[in-house]
């Protein structure tokens, strides 16, 4: 491992156990181990900082959800990651605490917006791997879905939240999952 992925992961940790608050640059540096001129080296700007904490840790999560599918490819495996993952918190708050920051940065709004495309393409392979309808739209509906499931959870966060997180998604993947051709009998 680098310099960069020691960050990278000093980020996502604090992330996971601080919150977005807790993303500042003395702080990642200092969880890092390093300088915090290093930091600024290979993140000049607040904004690529969280930006790359931010895909570190979705596209962490969504390796281990396409790991989970190979070794056991249905829908019922997706809806049970994606569900613990949104009850779980982690992505969903990355993305709440970088729009409110990108209210103050419009630097972040703008990588926000590649970030957010290539989680839906990223989203569009998983559901491929599931048997699961993949073109632009599909993927657009669950990201939607699953984007508010997991604000509504993050609003609430209690056991009926979670079970709607959990039915939600169940259903969704359900809407998307192609049903079967009867044939015609001669």
């Amino acid at each position: 491992m680098g310099i960069r992925e020691d960050i990278l992961i000093a980020g996502s940790t604090l992330l996971r156990e601080k919150g977005v608050a807790a993303l500042t640059q003395p702080r990642i540096a200092q969880a890092a181990r390093i300088k915090q001129s290093h930091l600024t080296y290979y993140f000049p700007t607040r904004a690529n900082l969280l930006l790359a904490i931010a895909e570190f840790t979705i596209f962490s999560v969504m390796d281990n959800v396409a790991m989970q599918l190979q070794a056991k490819p249905q829908g019922k495996t997706l809806a049970d990651a994606v569900s613990k993952i949104l009850i779980e918190g982690i992505p969903p708050r990355v993305f709440i605490g970088l729009i409110v920051a990108a209210d103050s940065d419009p630097d972040i709004r703008k990588l926000l917006r590649k970030l957010i495309r290539h989680t839906r393409t990223v989203m569009q392979h998983l559901l491929q791997e599931a048997g699961i309808a993949a073109d632009d739209e599909a993927a657009r509906l669950f990201h939607a879905t699953i984007i508010g499931l997991a604000v509504m959870h993050q609003a609430r966060l209690n056991r009926e939240s979670a079970n709607e997180v959990r039915d939600g998604v169940a259903t969704l993947i359900r809407v998307l999952t192609p049903k079967p051709v009867k044939r015609a009998r001669s």
